[in-house]
């Protein structure tokens, strides 16, 4: 389970969709809250989800590509990930950087530079390193 501080894990998440809108189709059903150390950003558990296999090999390169600062290849993943205009079902906001393994997701609202992607914390539980400086 992805977890902030303690106290984060006892709080409710929000249960949503995350849809395609291009697709007109939901894509999964989550539960997520927002991170206490970073703006925009949300975490949470996959309930169900209907991922195409291409995007969820492509969030995956994504994030292979991001830890091993491929930038060349980047922008090209990105902008097919961008094809499909994720967004969460109940507030129509678009959502970047969208990060999956097994069933944990984390995902930003705005997007978000590379600084910010490398200080979301790590999903396997592991101690997060960010001070909660703004960069």
């Amino acid at each position: 389970m992805m977890r902030e501080p303690e106290d984060a894990a006892k709080e409710t998440g929000i249960i949503d969709y995350i849809i395609s809108y291009s697709q007109n189709k939901r894509l999964a059903q989550i539960e997520y809250r927002p991170s206490r150390q970073i703006d925009d950003y949300f975490y949470g558990k996959v309930l169900e989800q209907q991922f195409p296999p291409r995007l969820v090999w492509l969030i995956h390169e994504y994030d292979e590509l991001v830890q091993h600062v491929v930038m060349t290849l980047l922008e090209e993943v990105e902008e097919e990930i961008h094809t499909y205009d994720l967004r969460l079902e109940s507030s129509n906001r678009r959502i970047y950087n969208v990060m999956l393994m097994e069933h944990d997701i984390s995902f930003f609202t705005q997007p978000a530079g590379i600084e910010e992607y490398a200080d979301r914390p790590i999903i396997d539980n592991s101690v997060n390193p960010h001070n909660g400086s703004e960069g």
